[in-house]
């Protein structure tokens, strides 16, 4: 078991190579996450319903985050994805609150539906120009009209 510091700081050791399905899903102590490079895939409800998260520090070699990966973590304010990020799933990021501005890397090739919905202070997205942005991606967000569909 990965504990959690006094200052709600969760530290995934260097040697651990994947994230286990909701492994760390609904837990109020954690309030940032350091994911080591080497972890390519953020399965699905890794983090979901940590409502007090508030920062992720992501591997520089992430292809992917999977469905619901951060959905309902109220608190995130802001994510650094990295150049190298392909795909980001249905509803990976909904419900992050607090998110206020994004940057999606060029390297990403899809936003799935609903990724980032109900964000309801993203007022600022950069997407490259071959990103394709599913349905609803940017739903009930600020931006949703100025995001290229």
């Amino acid at each position: 078991m990965i504990n959690v510091t006094e200052l709600g700081e969760l530290i995934i050791p260097n040697n651990r190579k994947t994230i286990r399905k909701g492994e760390f899903s609904c837990r109020e102590d954690i309030k940032s996450v350091f994911i080591p490079d080497g972890i390519r895939i953020i399965p699905m409800d890794a983090f979901g319903g940590c409502h007090n998260l508030e920062r992720v520090r992501f591997p520089k070699d992430l292809k992917v985050i999977k469905e619901g990966a951060f959905c309902d973590c109220y608190k995130l304010s802001s994510l650094d994805l990295p150049e190298g990020l392909e795909v980001v799933e249905a509803i990976a990021f909904s419900k992050c609150f607090e998110l206020t501005t994004l940057k999606i890397p060029g390297s990403v090739r899809e936003v799935g539906e609903c990724a980032f919905d109900m964000c309801q202070k993203l007022a600022h997205v950069e997407v490259g120009p071959h990103t394709m942005i599913g349905p609803l991606a940017f739903h009930e967000c600020p931006c949703e009209n100025d995001v290229p569909k």
